[in-house]
């Protein structure tokens, strides 16, 4: 028997996988879909097989460092509210940098008249330069 897929190639036992993890780990079904978002650009329904994968593997490697956090004294409670207060903030970052982008990319199209070609490659640049920093820095916070 074939494994049913949500339409978009994911089966539909990898997304209860991820729910049911995300679950245990106590986040919530929209904090979860925040991250997948984060972590993909898509919605949980339309991953494909190989990315949720992925998802699937990303959340059971936090799931192991809060287990080995928690085993060995760390206070791990503490610190994964301490990392999600930062997710937090960052995303509040992510969300302001994507309007400054927007707002200056309206600003140099009225006032300097300059091809919209230039300023995507630009905006991309930049977007490129903010998810590398991003990264980084949830690299950083999960060590």
């Amino acid at each position: 028997m074939t494994e049913k897929t949500n339409g978009m190639g994911a089966t539909s036992k990898q997304v209860r996988a991820i729910y049911a993890i995300a679950r245990e780990q106590g986040i919530t079904r929209d904090r979860l879909c925040e991250i997948v978002k984060k972590w993909t650009g898509k919605e949980i329904k339309e991953l494909s097989v190989q990315e949720a994968s992925k998802v699937i593997d990303r959340l059971r490697e936090i799931e192991e460092a809060n287990e080995y956090l928690d085993k060995n004294g760390k206070n791990g409670k503490e610190l994964r509210k301490k990392i999600a207060a930062i997710e937090e903030r960052l995303t509040v970052l992510e969300v302001r940098y994507e309007k400054i982008l927007s707002k200056l990319i309206d600003d140099i199209e009225i006032k300097q008249g300059v091809r919209i070609a230039e300023v995507e490659r630009e905006v991309r640049a930049i977007r490129t330069m903010l998810k590398e920093y991003f990264k980084k820095e949830e690299e950083h916070e999960q060590k």
